[in-house]
């Protein structure tokens, strides 16, 4: 979006335009401008310039040709300047050192109605400014109105208007220090439509709610998307892993205006876990898209990334599944789909790994539904108490199970319920076996280690 603001800058820069109307020539036949310009004193738009009529006892077709033209209409601008406000002091009606000529002259030393389109450094000379030009520290209200009040602006007037110097290639990462000072003068050039196209946080920002709405400002930022130009603070190697504690410093104040919630769910894909998320804005209808964070990765996703990602999911970090799901994992890691991911022969022999936890199998598989389906299918278990074949080549293994158990009981799980065991090791039913062995010291383990209790006893060991 280009700035009215700038508009002025360019008729300052660019030499006075002359009038297309030979003035001069016409000196000395008036004395005053208002014997053409009458309604410049009254505000009568009808009697702004001279109609054919007017001229007419001249150019009546024998001492001078007729001449014939249709007024131009007023150009748009956002100006709030109106000639009846300085009527008295025009043509002798009030200081008479204030004629038409003070404005309109093509210059300082111009003759009588050698004149020109006014130009705003002449305005300055009288007007208060705290400028010494027309774009340097100005005070924009002094002479225009805001943007939504210019109405009789089109869209494509807004969209060719020239950029200001101060508008620069890295304005965008600065300009909310000006836009938030005292006397900013945003709202003379700028809707909040035009905020809000790249705002995500829009409806949750004073200054911008400040702004009037227009429908042309609209129409221009539905047709363009502008690029959300990048911050010096995210161009560090380390940001992607420290920008939590950033979005956490001022919940998310700061990320909402270019980031939506929905953005930064592509990669924390549980809003619950991560609770700033949830502060975030979501986007609108009509509103500013926010940054798409569709491919990114960490910068240690490197090309062969995949190749040594193992190490890197195995340490615990929790921080994968900040961005991948079971589902994502399983893509590559099923057996089913993907049987490469197992060597050759695997199904046969893996028992002892499962068995010496060399690979951890919850990761792709849910291991007591899908290691039943298996083994009952087979007919590798009967699920019963003394159904010893899945253990067959373990001889007596029911009466030494007890050692797996306290050393790994999790492998057991993956077939075994709790109810399974206590078919056996209840002290209130079935064989009354105790699960502990001989000599155990139910009250020293607890007192050395409780926790380890709660292995087996959820709601604590029975008193």
């Amino acid at each position: 979006m280009i700035t009215l603001f700038a508009l002025a800058a360019a008729l300052t820069v660019h030499p006075a335009v002359a009038d297309t109307f030979p003035h001069a020539r016409h000196a000395h036949l008036f004395t005053n401008c208002t014997a053409c310009h009458a309604g410049i004193l009254t505000g009568d738009t009808a009697t702004m310039l001279p109609t054919p009529a007017t001229c007419a006892p001249c150019h009546d077709g024998d001492f001078q040709r007729r001449v014939d033209w249709t007024p131009s209409p007023p150009k748009p601008t956002n100006l709030h300047f109106d000639h009846r406000a300085h009527a008295e002091r025009i043509e002798g009606q009030g200081d008479p050192e204030l004629p038409c000529m003070r404005c309109h002259a093509m210059s300082d030393t111009a003759e009588f109605m050698d004149i020109a389109s006014a130009q705003p450094a002449r305005c300055i000379t009288c007007h208060e400014h705290r400028a010494t030009a027309h774009l340097v520290d100005a005070r924009c209200t002094q002479c225009h109105v805001p943007l939504p009040l210019a109405t009789g602006l089109t869209a494509q007037d807004i969209a060719q208007f020239p950029t200001p110097p101060s508008h620069d290639s890295g304005f965008a990462l600065h300009h909310d220090s000006l836009a938030g000072a005292p006397g900013a003068m945003c709202a003379t050039c700028h809707a909040r439509e035009f905020c809000a196209s790249c705002h995500v946080n829009a409806a949750r920002v004073p200054v911008i709610q400040a702004l009037g709405t227009d429908a042309r400002v609209a129409e221009l930022a539905r047709a363009q998307r502008l690029p959300y130009p990048t911050p010096p603070s995210h161009a560090g190697p380390g940001f992607i892993r420290e920008h939590g504690a950033m979005a956490r410093a001022d919940r998310g104040a700061t990320c909402s205006n270019c980031h939506a919630r929905s953005s930064c769910l592509t990669c924390h894909r549980e809003e619950e876990r991560v609770p700033v998320v949830g502060l975030l804005p979501e986007r609108r209808r009509g509103g500013a898209a926010g940054v798409d964070l569709t491919g990114i990765q960490p910068p240690d996703h490197t090309p062969d990334f995949a190749r040594h990602h193992r190490a890197v999911a195995a340490a615990g970090d929790a921080s994968c599944t900040h961005c991948h799901t079971g589902a994502f994992c399983a893509s590559c890691h099923d057996a089913a789909s993907a049987p490469g991911f197992h060597p050759p022969d695997f199904v046969q022999r893996h028992a002892q790994a499962a068995y010496n936890s060399e690979s951890e199998c919850a990761v792709c598989h849910q291991t007591e539904a899908f290691c039943r389906d298996c083994h009952v299918s087979v007919g590798r278990s009967r699920m019963g108490p003394t159904a010893a074949n899945y253990h067959d080549n373990q001889p007596l293994w029911l009466f030494g199970h007890g050692a797996v158990a306290r050393r790994s009981i999790e492998t057991c799980a993956s077939c075994h319920q709790q109810n399974f065991c206590l078919q056996c090791h209840s002290a209130s039913g079935g064989q009354r076996v105790n699960p502990h062995g001989p000599g155990f010291d139910a009250a020293t383990m607890e007192k050395k280690n409780p926790s380890l209790c709660l292995v087996c006893h959820v709601g604590g060991p029975p008193q």
